[in-house]
């Protein structure tokens, strides 16, 4: 393996990281809490309480 390839799979990598961090803020961002509650409690709904 050359060092090109090994540049590439640790851009990849930090790509890769970065990504995963970005999607893991953007779930916990406090601003989504109402949209996860209600489809928390969706299973429990009654047929005519479901959208």
């Amino acid at each position: 393996m050359t060092a090109v390839w090994g540049q590439v799979a640790g851009i990849v990598t930090v790509m890769l990281m970065l990504m995963f961090i970005g999607i893991w803020i953007w779930v916990w961002h406090a601003g989504h809490k109402p949209k996860y509650d209600r489809l928390a409690r969706l299973p429990m709904a009654d047929a005519e309480d479901r959208p």
